[in-house]
């Protein structure tokens, strides 16, 4: 494949990178090492406060521990045209401070002697590769998410996505496959409570603010040490996300908006 067209927004499950289409709208074919290194010079001099060594080597393979070598140089391991990969860079760019601590959090793990993955360490690589941020102002709605009561939170506050609960995608992974969603996709959810003043910032500035708060609780390694901590999350079932799901009947699919097996209240929540 030696040409691409990059998915830009309106499409809804790419809004979370509305801000960087400013920064991607003249790659016309996959990436060179060269365009990843001016992605990042247009990205700082945007204002994106990025770690001052992060680079995207294209095609490296390190000799340490992929965590380990990124910690230690700044330099993450991309394929070239990979999408999974590229998505990776576009997070990067959007949440730099979480996926540095999350970077972190797999350092720490490791030089505790934790080279094979336990529950810690499983949780920061699914909220890394299929984890969204779903922010709201108003605890019922995330209650709702955590008891995985779909009628509630998708069909009787229909009208309260956008205006009072967002998902914001930080999992690469979950951008990959939205190239081709299928039935049963699910990502994981972090539950973040914001003030409702948070609904009127620009989407650039809801990011940062997100950011900034995610990072500063991956530093505790006390906070989200389980996979179990996150809910599911139907991605067909947001609200505009998906044509089909303007009709009611949809969420009526058991199989996929299945009930709730987990303790009430399991899932850790950001709180404001």
């Amino acid at each position: 494949m030696s040409s691409i067209s990059f998915p830009h927004a309106p499409a809804p499950f790419f809004s979370t990178l509305d801000s960087l289409s400013a920064l991607t709208a003249t790659l016309q074919a996959w990436p060179t090492q060269q365009d990843y290194d001016q992605l990042l010079a247009s990205a700082r001099h945007s204002g994106i406060t990025l770690p001052p060594t992060l680079r995207f080597a294209c095609d490296l393979e390190p000799e340490a521990y992929y965590e380990m070598h990124i910690g230690s140089t700044g330099e993450v391991p991309t394929r070239s045209e990979n999408w999974h990969d590229w998505f990776n860079a576009l997070c990067w760019l959007i949440w730099p401070q979480s996926k540095t601590a999350l970077n972190a959090r797999h350092v720490r793990a490791i030089e505790r002697g934790e080279v094979k993955r336990g529950p810690l360490r499983d949780a920061a690589t699914l909220l890394d590769e299929c984890g969204v941020i779903v922010a709201s102002c108003r605890p019922d709605l995330l209650a709702a998410l955590d008891d995985m009561d779909w009628q509630t939170l998708f069909v009787e506050n229909r009208a309260a996505w956008g205006r009072e609960i967002v998902p914001l995608v930080l999992g690469h992974a979950v951008f990959e496959q939205a190239l081709a969603p299928h039935p049963g996709w699910c990502a994981k959810a972090l539950l973040v409570e914001v003030d409702a003043d948070f609904f009127g910032l620009p989407q650039s500035a809801q990011l940062a603010a997100l950011d900034a708060r995610l990072a500063a609780a991956l530093d505790k390694d006390d906070w989200l040490h389980s996979p179990r901590q996150m809910p599911p999350l139907p991605l067909l079932g947001i609200p505009n996300w998906w044509e089909a799901n303007r009709d009611p009947v949809f969420y009526q699919d058991a199989a996929y908006f299945r009930a709730t097996r987990r303790a009430k209240s399991a899932s850790v929540v950001l709180s404001s």
